[in-house]
């Protein structure tokens, strides 16, 4: 492999040094999951300092194209780009436990979920705010896919609706939490979702293993009865190198909406 010794004009050396480990995972020289050579290695063969290695690497653990293991080093993002298609991942959610682990399990990858708390709370404001009350049962959820994590999703409901039901135990069966929620005659007929980009919480960054540089997506999904009466409110916090969300929706003028 050749060095890198040019710099191109309008790009700092740590730019391309960057570039160039990025090119070598995209080509498969640094295969997923595998450990990244060393600063020392690096700093060798491309005859430049260790410090601005140093720096190519941190513009990709932000990127999340890498990720460190304390004591292992850094190794290359196992995992590849998930797609979150809001619409089908609903449509296919009785196929299995639920939305998250049929789009988990159709991209071939292994899905497996952790419950960090279940129980009742109360509500933060603005959860309390769309559910119209502050007395709520929440199923806190950290999710997996090959064992890493991709997502951490809050899902709120009426305690009083809930409580002396199957929602208040880890796992509710196939449909997931909508099909119990159907079973009390309250099923979602209608889905609304705000996405929001910001910087991760320091909790969350230390569940989903990124760095406090990487951005996250903030969803908040609504899921509403028939008589639109909002009977869930979750949300998804997702890293945004690790996924991309696609909507769908049909023409409203060719539908006479």
């Amino acid at each position: 492999m050749s060095s890198v010794t040019v710099i191109k004009p309008g790009k700092s050396q740590y730019q391309q040094i960057a570039d160039l480990l990025q090119e070598r995972i995209q080509d498969g020289t640094y295969a997923p999951g595998t450990l990244l050579p060393s600063e020392p290695e690096l700093s060798r063969e491309l005859d430049v300092s260790r410090v601005t290695v140093n720096k190519a690497v941190t513009l990709l653990r932000a990127s999340g194209q890498v990720k460190v293991r304390r004591g292992a080093g850094t190794f290359v993002r196992s995992l590849p780009k998930l797609n979150r298609d809001a619409v089908a991942r609903f449509a296919a959610r009785n196929q299995g436990t639920g939305a998250g682990q049929v789009e988990i399990s159709k991209l071939n990858l292994q899905s497996r979920t952790e419950y960090l708390h279940i129980g009742r709370v109360e509500a933060p404001a603005a959860v309390a705010e769309i559910l119209g009350e502050r007395d709520v049962l929440i199923r806190s959820r950290r999710l997996f896919a090959n064992d890493e994590p991709t997502q951490l999703a809050d899902s709120y409901y009426s305690w009083a609706l809930t409580k002396d039901g199957p929602l208040t135990a880890a796992e509710v069966g196939k449909g997931g939490s909508y099909a119990r929620l159907a079973d009390l005659g309250v099923g979602p007929v209608r889905f609304s979702e705000d996405v929001n980009v910001r910087m991760p919480y320091d909790i969350e960054r230390d569940r989903l293993e990124i760095e406090a540089s990487a951005p996250i997506f903030e969803i908040t999904h609504v899921a509403y009865a028939a008589d639109d009466r909002p009977v869930s409110v979750t949300i998804h916090v997702m890293p945004g190198h690790l996924w991309t969300l696609r909507y769908t929706w049909d023409d409203p003028q060719e539908s006479g909406q």
